[in-house]
């Protein structure tokens, strides 16, 4: 008797003091990266945009002269960077001494360039791009004449010996670029990052190659800026400017709300779904038509909405975690030993987690859930074998 109940005082404090034994599940995880719509989940790294901003005002355009993106390829140049990275800083950190005491003090701060990708498109829109660079800023690629030669003493002369300008002899006052503007997305929202003052340190096409016949040709450069600044906004058409305004497909999916949706309460494209997507248009500033109809449809699902459907939808949930739990083995990993301790007062031993028990499991809760099913009525749609 005295070894019976020592052995439940020592389960007992065992499970107060030490609730999770000697394992634990992935619910932690769950509850970090899941939970509150995946807030805390890592972002997609081809979730992004990039936006050229071309000097432009009443006396200064720079991109005279090349009317394909000056104007109506404008858009389209960016969306063809296949990668680029993100701002990153580097401080200079120097160690003073006071009195033997060290001191960190800060003496400037480096901006690591940035490297971008572009496709090198069958039109040109990103070779042009770096053709309308090079002709603004070095007067050299602006030489037409066939007939012209270059002289020993560095300039450009014709036949009748007159000189051309050349190098950085361009008279230009204004920036190639105003900014360079980098979005990353992540749940309807974007953070942009823009580059001032940007300047290519180096650019150009790849390098072609006969044997390679699956590989598609790049254009790369490489920037340097002088500063960063951070925004942050509301993704959506034009939002940031340009995006999403050619080439996207803007059909609805029938399984969104905005697309007709689903008769449910619950999951993608249900009642819920719908009126979160609304609210959250309405806090973040972008109700719109997209917004209107996706109410006009909530709304219609919510009134074919019955009991029975209700009561199936909250039923099929919960045969989804029965099962699943039955399913799993003791601690959910199959084949794995996980200690049962009775205390010091009895035996030790420990259960296995195999995938008989699982199975045997699965067909206990199967047969409830059938059974409660057909206490209420509904149709069977769990078997008897699991």
């Amino acid at each position: 008797m005295a070894n019976k109940l020592n052995g439940f005082l020592d389960n007992f404090f065992n499970g107060v003091l030490n609730p999770k034994g000697s394992m634990g599940d992935f619910q932690h995880a769950s509850r970090l990266y899941v939970d509150n719509a995946f807030r805390l989940a890592p972002k997609s790294k081809f979730l992004y945009f990039v936006n050229f901003n071309f000097y432009k005002d009443d006396k200064h355009d720079v991109l005279a002269g090349f009317p394909k993106i000056q104007n109506r390829h404008r858009a389209e140049m960016n969306m063809l960077v296949k990668n680029v990275d993100l701002p990153q800083y580097r401080s200079s950190v120097e160690v003073k001494n006071a009195y033997n005491r060290k001191k960190n003090v800060q003496t400037r701060i480096d901006y690591t360039p940035v490297s971008m990708t572009m496709h090198d498109d069958n039109q040109g829109l990103t070779t042009m791009l770096m053709e309308a660079y090079y002709k603004y800023y070095y007067r050299d690629s602006n030489i037409t004449d066939i007939t012209a030669s270059y002289d020993p003493r560095s300039n450009y002369k014709d036949e009748n010996g007159r000189s051309y300008r050349f190098g950085l002899d361009n008279d230009k006052m204004v920036p190639f670029f105003r900014s360079i503007k980098l979005y990353q997305f992540s749940r309807h929202e974007y953070t942009e990052y823009t580059l001032v003052n940007p300047i290519i340190e180096s650019w150009g096409p790849d390098t072609m190659d006969q044997t390679d016949g699956s590989g598609i040709a790049e254009n790369k450069m490489t920037i340097n800026y002088e500063a960063v600044l951070y925004s942050r906004g509301a993704v959506g058409e034009d939002s940031p400017a340009t995006f999403a305004t050619d080439h996207y497909d803007k059909t609805p999916s029938p399984l969104s709300v905005a697309g007709g949706g689903v008769g449910n309460l619950f999951g993608g494209g249900g009642i819920l779904d719908g009126a979160s997507s609304v609210l959250g248009d309405i806090t973040g500033g972008t109700f719109g038509l997209g917004t209107l109809l996706t109410a006009a449809n909530t709304v219609k699902n919510a009134k074919n909405l019955s009991k029975d459907s209700l009561k199936a939808e909250g039923l099929s949930i919960l045969t989804g975690a029965i099962v699943n739990v039955g399913k799993k083995g003791v601690g959910g990993l199959p084949g794995i030993l996980v200690p049962k301790t009775n205390g010091t007062g009895g035996s030790n031993d420990g259960t296995t987690a195999t995938s008989n028990s699982a199975t045997n499991n699965s067909s206990s809760s199967a047969a409830k859930v059938a059974s409660a099913q057909a206490a209420n009525n509904l149709p069977v749609t769990v078997g008897d074998g699991g």
